[in-house]
């Protein structure tokens, strides 16, 4: 499974949450386009084929290595706080999905930001996407899966029904599905760039806000953004030595994976992971976000850059729930996820601030102090906790990408600090997982919902080598 999960490039590799999607970014990378200009490419299309999941109406957040250099550092592109939020909060109407729930997007600001480091231009990255929201593709099931779950939610914010409900109901898996409204706009971002808000398609989504009662305004458009920081760093312990650990700051969960690797010891076992996930949890389990509906890519080239992008439309499907009907866009509900409406909490909605996010990305370095591993994972709450366990495989010294996204994971179950065990551990660690949490359930191998992505940076003599998770339909290809 590590093999077939997994590719080598001597010129990149591309890795997407959807087939179609990474060979859009394996095909900019072969007319020349470099690794910012593939993992647009990628995500754009991503915005088509996993609407439920990703797109403009959300936010994004990457990681990025410039060839070269010691260290990665962190793009966040995520809506701060409407003005009018603050309010809703102090009038107790707060609700964490519907109109209220909803924030500027800044997902345009963060595709068009690394589209300006390619060399291909918007145009050419968003072609793909726009054929295939013009000539079809086929339904995913994961789509069709959170399409199901969101159902009711989806028909209270859209009375009149939307495209992704035909005669009321979710698109059935493989059909094949046509997006014009996505096409309209990708090509409006495709004039606009980071604009994108400021024309038609700004107007549609307060139009569509405001008719629902939510307090979004133009105004609040300007509290989105895309900005580059530096990442948080940290350590991890390994058998002989420190490997350097960065992720992405604050508002991100980043700091809190570096807690849990600084917090592991060599040769720990998954008990104790486990208990570190914990108390990196219990330090910010008042702004802990929850689950997302995300998706990530992630690619690298010849020169030596490398781009993971994690986005999300937050909550596990179709965001606040409403559609935008002239771009069939699903509007995010990150500001009513990741804020609390507590007045005087420090993640209180006051205008223009951020909301906390369990999106990040990492890295890790080698023996060498430079970059070697890059990666991310969606899946909301357990985003971190699948991380860390990965960054615990590279301190034991596992280093194919394939091995650890195949490898078992388990997973936190936020409503009763529980855990979800997949088959493949050894029963001593079963026995002490067990014995250290509340409810457990056992799940087959690969039963999770992870869909991680890791790429290794070579060292003299090796090729580009990259994984993406079985438990989805991704795909690594090399180049």
């Amino acid at each position: 499974m590590a093999e077939q999960c997994s590719a080598v490039g001597r010129s990149g590799v591309v890795c997407a949450a959807a087939p179609l999607a990474a060979q859009a970014g394996a095909a900019a990378l072969r007319d020349g386009g470099n690794a910012y200009d593939a993992a647009v490419a990628a995500a754009l299309a991503e915005t088509v084929l996993l609407p439920p999941k990703c797109g403009f109406g959300g936010d994004l957040i990457a990681l990025r290595l410039v060839a070269g250099a010691p260290a990665p550092d962190a793009l966040l592109a995520i809506g701060g706080a409407p003005t009018g939020l603050a309010g809703v909060a102090r009038a107790g109407t707060w609700r964490d999905v519907g109109p209220m729930s909803v924030g500027p997007p800044a997902a345009a600001h963060g595709y068009a930001e690394l589209a300006s480091l390619g060399r291909l231009g918007r145009a050419r990255l968003a072609a793909p996407a726009i054929a295939l929201a013009l000539d079809g593709f086929p339904w995913a099931t994961v789509c069709t899966r959170l399409a199901e779950q969101a159902a009711g939610l989806v028909r209270e914010m859209n009375p009149e029904g939307t495209v992704y409900y035909p005669e009321g109901q979710a698109i059935a898996p493989g059909a094949l599905t046509r997006l014009p409204g996505l096409a309209a706009l990708l090509s409006e971002f495709v004039e606009l760039g980071s604009q994108l808000m400021d024309g038609d398609v700004g107007t549609a989504v307060v139009r569509a806000v405001r008719a629902r009662g939510g307090v979004l305004a133009e105004a609040d458009f300007d509290f989105a953004r895309a900005e580059w920081a530096p990442c948080a760093t940290g350590r991890v312990a390994t058998a002989d030595d420190e490997l350097t650990t960065w992720a992405t700051p604050a508002p991100t969960h980043g700091p809190s994976l570096l807690d849990v690797a600084n917090d592991l010891r060599p040769g720990g076992s998954q008990a104790e992971l486990f208990q570190a996930v914990r108390r990196a949890i219990s330090a910010r389990r008042e702004t802990l976000s929850d689950p997302s509906g995300t998706s990530m890519v992630s690619a690298a080239d010849a020169e030596g850059n490398v781009v993971v992008i994690v986005h999300s439309n937050s909550f596990p499907r179709f965001g606040s729930g409403i559609i935008v009907p002239e771009y069939s866009l699903a509007l995010a509900n990150r500001a009513g996820r990741g804020f609390t409406p507590e007045v005087g909490h420090r993640n209180f909605p006051k205008a223009g601030r951020r909301p906390a996010t369990t999106l990040h990305a990492w890295a890790v370095a080698g023996s060498d102090g430079a970059p070697r591993f890059l990666g991310a994972t969606p899946g909301g709450a357990n985003q971190m906790p699948w991380n860390a366990q990965t960054i615990a495989r590279i301190a034991a010294g596992v280093s194919d990408p394939g091995v650890h996204v195949a490898s078992p994971l388990w997973e936190w179950l936020p409503d009763d600090d529980g855990l979800r065990i997949e088959a493949g551990f050894a029963e001593a660690d079963v026995a002490a997982l067990k014995a250290g949490a509340g409810r457990t359930i056992d799940a087959p191998r690969w039963g999770c919902k992870s869909a991680q992505q890791l790429v290794r940076v070579p060292r003299d003599g090796e090729l580009w080598c990259a994984a993406a998770d079985p438990r989805t339909v991704g795909l690594t290809l090399g180049v």
